[in-house]
């Protein structure tokens, strides 16, 4: 039931920030900003994203990669300096609220609010795993130029802005809630014979951050091949 696995979402949300700010708090350098450990655990990783559309059709997708922002502090995030805007509000609101925001004047972001004002996690990439031709064409649709090739699977969720076209996610999605909504909700992973190992690597597109653009926030499953971007540098140092 969405209710029940949005709730397991929202504990998840806590239960990493609330690590996060532990991390940091036990490993300042002397006179710097506090840097997360590449340790720490992934939000909503290997979880399903389901969304049902208005004829009952349901996408599914396993997140496979997310983005990590902190709140406040963080120079990268939308919250920093602790200001609210109409835009960023569902960042501020409970654990489990969508914050969908436009970029670029055309695409769309999924982020899911974490515990902390002004936290949530970036929903970078899926692989996935139902309803496959529904997403070819609602991300053939949104593309420009779209009488080309067909997209292969691997590219219809790889991106923040590819997933929200293949699951039709828009601005009406904002400040959802995750753990009520009928159209979107998370499913708990399928078991497995072991955790999968998890990548810590630097966020994608933080240029203009300072010291925050080289942190550690941006989590993805070593070797899936749905991953948006691969970073061979963090990879040696994961543990598997």
């Amino acid at each position: 039931m969405p209710v029940r696995s949005g709730a397991q979402l929202s504990r998840k949300l806590g239960q990493k920030k609330q690590r996060l700010s532990e991390a940091e708090r036990h490993q300042s350098p002397p006179g710097g900003t506090p840097t997360p450990s590449p340790q720490e655990p992934r939000l909503a990783l290997a979880q399903v994203l389901v969304r049902r559309l208005d004829d009952g059709t349901e996408l599914r997708g396993r997140i496979v990669e997310t983005e990590a922002y902190l709140g406040p502090e963080d120079e990268a995030a939308h919250s920093r300096g602790g200001r609210q805007t109409p835009r960023n509000r569902g960042m501020f609101m409970k654990p489990g609220t969508l914050y969908v925001y436009f970029i670029y004047g055309m695409y769309f972001c999924m982020n899911v609010s974490s515990q902390g004002d002004g936290a949530c996690v970036l929903l970078r990439a899926l692989e996935p795993l139902g309803g496959l031709e529904t997403m070819r064409q609602l991300r053939t649709s949104s593309r420009k130029g779209s009488a080309g090739r067909a997209l292969k699977d691997r590219e219809l969720c790889s991106g923040p802005s590819k997933l929200c076209q293949a699951l039709a996610i828009d601005k009406s999605f904002d400040q959802r809630d995750l753990t009520t909504d009928e159209a979107v909700w998370l499913e708990p992973r399928p078991p497995g014979p072991r955790e999968p190992a998890v990548v810590a690597a630097a966020r994608v597109g933080i240029g203009s951050a300072g010291e925050w653009t080289q942190k550690p926030l941006r989590f993805y499953i070593q070797g899936s091949p749905w991953v948006s971007v691969v970073d061979r540098g963090a990879e040696q140092n994961t543990q598997v």
